[in-house]
């Protein structure tokens, strides 16, 4: 599905990985429950280090006393937006391989494979979502009774359908109708002979 945010590309890129982005603006529909179990059986088939799959998921969903006890857990600057989401996802990863307990270095890399996962099965679904690095760390280990011995806090999600960006206000309003960029190929890429 085409959008405002689409960005052009130089190459023939999957429509899934276009359509992904994180929006601001939610409508007041709801996501089914089935409709999340899928998303969760998408990122259930992420790539993981000896297949640990080491990503686990907290949620709820818009309405419930711990939707709201997530939304108090972001920073300031998410809350007046993704309050307005259907399903808000606090997204885990264990810090260690189940077979002897070893350390499992790769636990983060892997979960944000599942998120990403999830977040283009979610596009299929003309769902959106919104990954968030800001949330106060202490108070959410609290709240959901998180041992950060075991577990590590890769972000928390909002997810919902897309909603008019003109009901955002001041400067989401313009976050969300900015066009989308990104760093050119070679930025990032360095070819061996």
């Amino acid at each position: 599905m085409s959008h405002p945010k689409t960005p052009q590309t130089k190459h023939d890129i999957h429509p899934l990985i276009l359509d992904r982005w994180s929006a601001r603006s939610f409508s007041e529909k709801s996501i089914s429950e089935e409709t999340m179990e899928g998303l969760f059986e998408a990122a259930s088939w992420s790539a993981s280090s000896m297949n640990e799959q080491p990503w686990e998921y907290i949620y709820a969903e818009k309405g419930t006393e711990a939707f709201h006890k997530m939304v108090e857990c972001l920073m300031d600057g998410n809350q007046p937006w993704a309050k307005n989401g259907s399903h808000m996802l606090l997204s885990l990863a264990k810090r260690k391989f189940e077979y002897k307990g070893r350390e499992n270095r790769h636990h983060m890399h892997d979960v944000g494979a599942a998120n990403t996962t999830l977040l283009m099965q979610a596009a299929q679904n003309d769902i959106y979502g919104h990954m968030m690095g800001g949330f106060h760390m202490d108070k959410t280990l609290e709240a959901f009774g998180i041992d950060p011995a075991e577990h590590e806090i890769a972000c928390f999600i909002v997810l919902g359908y897309l909603d008019a960006p003109e009901k955002l206000g001041a400067p989401f309003h313009e976050r969300e109708i900015t066009p989308r960029d990104r760093k050119p190929v070679s930025a990032f890429t360095k070819k061996l002979s």
